[in-house]
């Protein structure tokens, strides 16, 4: 069996790059989806004798429920299913008619439901708007439905064979223009928000994307090769949630800055991503107020604080700590024993700076 590296080698060989010509303009319909389901199947079959499908029955059946969520809110009623490739790259990839792959390199990749909701969301896009088969008719410099034609009436050879290699390698190199892709990105995110998941996990996947790039720039770029233009996609996803008023909160989606409260050998422990921010003798009051305080930070921390945000203000001869303003603990509330509230702000700032070494190219005061 070939490896998908030789694979994907053998698909540029094959492929004809041409310059785009203007096949943007394509809507597709109701009307092509028996074809573009026709061609995926006849793409899926070339994917499977190449690429080993992982059968997780666990695995598959939170795609799908996660894949379920996101389905309503697509223009076209394809054929959306999931399956799981067998690579230690992470890639995903969509063919015409619905089917999507993801690999396994992916999934150990995605750190949340939100982040693979994501992934799915991008390339459901790239399905439902036909981005293969505008994309294949670009390079080619055919006509759109012609293709569609074409495929869905060859069992194999000539025209449909180059034509079907073409669309083959668009789908898994992730081959697509810039304008296609940034689209794949706006219209995910507005997939994610309808179905109830945190939009930023759009920026968090491609963010750490572009840090894998770079620590491979000069070992194996492999499908990073194919994304040179991700930093123009993140800078354009960005401005997308920020022009329609969507806010950018990454810390659930990469599960950082998870403030817990514990009990240990007599010591009541207020933790930030299991770092100790506070403790002292175990008690009732003294657990009273770690449980409030945590309900507070919940509320207040996110990676995208500016060491501004978190404010040492007096009130009434009283030292207030404030996150953007909202009230997180006074100075009354301390016990003895616990450190001033000056060093907690700097713990704080601490635990934030450390998060955020997690997607450490991230500009998070854009």
């Amino acid at each position: 069996m070939k490896s998908p590296a030789a694979v994907i080698c053998l698909f540029l060989t094959l492929s004809v790059l041409q310059p785009a010509f203007a096949a943007a303009s394509f809507e597709p319909s109701d009307k092509t989806i028996p074809r573009e389901i026709k061609m995926g199947k006849k793409i899926s079959e070339e994917v499977e004798k190449t690429m080993p499908r992982v059968l997780d029955p666990a695995m598959e059946a939170r795609l799908a429920t996660i894949a379920g969520k996101l389905t309503p809110y697509l223009k076209r009623d394809l054929e959306y299913k999931v399956r799981i490739v067998e690579a230690k790259e992470p890639n995903a990839f969509s063919l015409p008619g619905g089917m999507t792959y993801i690999t396994t390199g992916m999934l150990d990749f995605l750190k949340s439901d939100s982040e693979t909701a994501a992934v799915l969301a991008h390339e459901f896009v790239h399905a439902d708007r036909a981005h293969v088969i505008v994309q294949t008719a670009r390079n080619n410099r055919l006509n759109i439905m012609t293709i569609a034609g074409i495929v869905a009436a060859t069992q194999g050879g000539g025209a449909g064979a180059m034509i079907m290699t073409g669309a083959l390698q668009t789908a898994i190199m992730n081959a697509y223009s810039i304008d296609l892709e940034k689209e794949a990105d706006a219209l995910g995110i507005d997939i994610l928000t309808k179905a109830g998941y945190n939009p930023a996990a759009m920026l968090t996947m491609m963010e750490r994307l572009k840090v894998e790039k770079m620590r491979r720039a000069y070992v194996d770029p492999g499908i990073f090769q194919t994304h040179p233009e991700i930093e123009e996609r993140i800078e354009a996803a960005l401005k997308y949630m920020k022009d329609n008023g969507i806010e950018v909160q990454r810390k659930d989606v990469v599960q950082s800055l998870k403030v817990d409260v514990c009990a240990i050998s007599g010591e009541a422990r207020l933790t930030i991503d299991k770092e100790t921010l506070l403790s002292c003798a175990e008690s009732k009051e003294a657990m009273d107020l770690f449980k409030e305080l945590k309900k507070r930070l919940d509320g207040a921390l996110e990676l995208e604080l500016a060491p501004y945000d978190i404010q040492i203000v007096t009130a009434s001869g009283e030292a207030l700590l404030l996150i953007k303003g909202k009230k997180i603990l006074s100075e009354g509330e301390l016990f003895t024993g616990m450190p001033p509230i000056d060093e907690i702000r700097e713990r704080i700032n601490d635990a934030v700076v450390r998060a955020r070494k997690s997607n450490p190219l991230t500009d998070y005061f854009k």
